[in-house]
Order: structure tokens, then C-alpha cells, then sequence
């Protein structure tokens, strides 16, 4: 699966906090320079990723948790893909380039798909949202 090994590498990004700060900071992402302020489609999908990010964010550091890692893990990445199709969204209303047009629409469609999976499986799950996580055992 292409989405394996960047999943893989952002949840062992997140098992630390720093790695989890490490991949909320986009203060030194390029935005709209000024030669993309005479270009409108460019301001336009700026603007739009910037909110698509910022959306993104705030609705995984509001995402509800439990201490169980299954629910947390589901609860906050349905906000992170639902932001990547936001982006892919906003890549389809900013280019005509048939590859970046490609690529944005099946991000569109795994992405959904994978949203759509991990609210069923939330749903599903009920047991998880209220399991007791089990702790380890004195090593006395």
C-alpha cells in the first residue's frame, strides 16, 4: 500500500512528544511569496492550505481522548487525513497539471475512504473507548 510507509514513519513521529511538536510546527513553511501575489490561483491555494492546516491541527488537538491508544489513534487521524483532502482539494482548483491533478483526486479518494473506515471502526468499538489500558507489572 503507498500510504504504508509514511503512516509508519509519521506514528513513530508521534510516539514521542517531541516528534508529535516537531510535526505541528509550520512557521517556516513557504506561503504566498510576493511573485505568487500577482498570480491569483497561487494566493488562492495559500490561502486555502494555510486554513486547510490550521483546521487540521486544531481538530486533532481537540480530537477526544481516552488513554486507550486505539481510540486515541483513530480519533486523531480522521481530522489529519480529512486535512490532506482539504489540500488535495485545493490543489484541484489551483493547477491544470495532469500529474498533480492525478495525484490530488486519489489522495481525495484513499484519504475519504480511510476516514470513512476509522469512524466505523470508532463506532464499532465502543469497548475500546472505555477499555482500561493495562499497566506494568512491578518488576519487585
Amino acid at each position: 500500500m503507498r500510504i504504508a510507509i509514511p503512516l509508519a514513519l509519521s506514528l513513530f513521529a508521534l510516539a514521542s512528544p517531541a516528534g508529535a511538536e516537531g510535526l505541528h510546527d509550520h512557521s517556516a513553511m513557504a506561503h504566498a511569496s510576493p511573485a505568487q501575489a500577482s498570480n491569483p490561483k497561487a494566493t488562492a491555494f495559500a490561502d486555502q492550505t494555510s486554513k486547510a492546516m490550521e483546521r487540521m491541527h486544531a481538530g486533532m488537538m481537540r480530537a477526544p481522548t481516552n488513554g486507550d491508544p486505539r481510540h486515541n489513534f483513530l480519533s486523531q487521524m480522521i481530522p489529519h487525513h480529512q486535512g490532506a483532502v482539504d489540500m488535495a482539494k485545493a490543489a484541484l482548483l489551483a493547477t491544470d497539471d495532469p500529474e498533480i491533478r492525478n495525484l490530488a483526486q486519489s489522495i481525495i479518494v484513499e484519504q475519504q475512504y480511510e476516514i470513512d473506515l476509522m469512524t466505523r471502526l470508532l463506532a464499532a468499538k465502543p469497548q475500546a473507548a472505555k477499555a482500561e489500558i493495562p499497566q506494568p507489572k512491578d518488576s519487585k
